[in-house]
């Protein structure tokens, strides 16, 4: 995105926290950015196309410091901490943003805005889920999805502290408190030997049709990564594998003998896990 159109969301989210997105003109949008009418237009073909565009504007600023952190050397659930940080951070610092979205319930109801919402809902579920298989591993097997939920409700209702509230958290301590929650959670299902509510199958009738397809970018995107550091037959294997899966319908025999020959390859461990989850191999 070019400097002139951040400069105009930017002053833009100023003024619907101070105004209301209903009440503020695009006159006054541009009045603001020292522009005319005209040159707004430019930019952005409406006032709903600039509320999408600083929707986006929002979770790329969030995405990409949660890529820079995944990028860390550093453990699983450390990244997860400091990237559950990290978004408190931003949430916390467009407050007054937020807010205005939440009393005037200004979101429009268009197709774009739409899209990008369920997209964001869904790539939240992809989030948590991942991260949790990721730390614990088999120990989640049947209760991912139950014990994911749990903890995107315990974020938004700390969120809604933070938020709504006005409430003064240590973010780094907040972050590092709700793994623990779910290290409680976890343990308490493991000792319990209770059945989740929600299971995956039940979350893949209620997600969107094309959900699969986003798991699937994900663990495509994960063995291109860790492709790199093996050899020129770690990389042989991963291509083939990797081609495998982008087919409409792979074949099992060759998804199994391509993880087979993976599952001797320690850093492969978690990511053939979820391969095989996803294909139920």
């Amino acid at each position: 995105m070019e400097q002139k159109s951040i400069y105009i969301i930017e002053q833009s989210i100023k003024l619907f926290a101070k105004k209301g997105f209903s009440s503020t003109s695009v006159q006054e949008i541009a009045s603001a950015c020292g522009i005319s009418k005209g040159a707004f237009y430019l930019h952005f073909k409406s006032k709903d196309a600039l509320l999408l565009n600083i929707f986006n504007y929002y979770y790329q600023r969030i995405q990409t410091r949660i890529d820079e952190i995944q990028k860390l050397h550093a453990d699983d659930r450390t990244k997860f901490k400091k990237q559950l940080q990290v978004t408190f951070e931003e949430l916390a610092d467009h407050r007054e943003f937020i807010i205005m979205q939440i009393r005037e319930q200004a979101i429009p109801f268009n197709e774009n805005i739409e899209e990008f919402l369920t997209q964001m809902r869904v790539n939240s579920y992809l989030f948590y889920k991942g991260h949790l298989q990721n730390i614990y591993q088999h120990r989640v097997n049947e209760v991912l999805w139950e014990v994911s939920l749990i903890l995107q409700g315990m974020f938004k209702g700390y969120m809604d502290l933070i938020i709504i509230e006005g409430a003064d958290l240590d973010l780094e301590s907040l972050a590092e408190a709700m793994l623990r929650r779910t290290d409680y959670i976890v343990e308490g299902f493991e000792k319990s030997g209770d059945q989740p509510v929600i299971t995956g199958e039940m979350m893949h009738q209620l997600l969107p049709t094309d959900f699969s397809g986003e798991e699937k970018e994900q663990l495509l995107s994960s063995l291109e990564e860790l492709a790199h550091e093996g050899n020129q037959d770690i990389k042989d294997t991963v291509h083939v594998l990797t081609e495998e899966m982008k087919r409409d319908q792979p074949r099992p025999a060759i998804l199994k003998g391509m993880i087979g020959n993976l599952e001797g390859t320690s850093h492969f461990t978690i990511t053939i896990a979820r391969i095989k989850q996803f294909y139920q191999l």
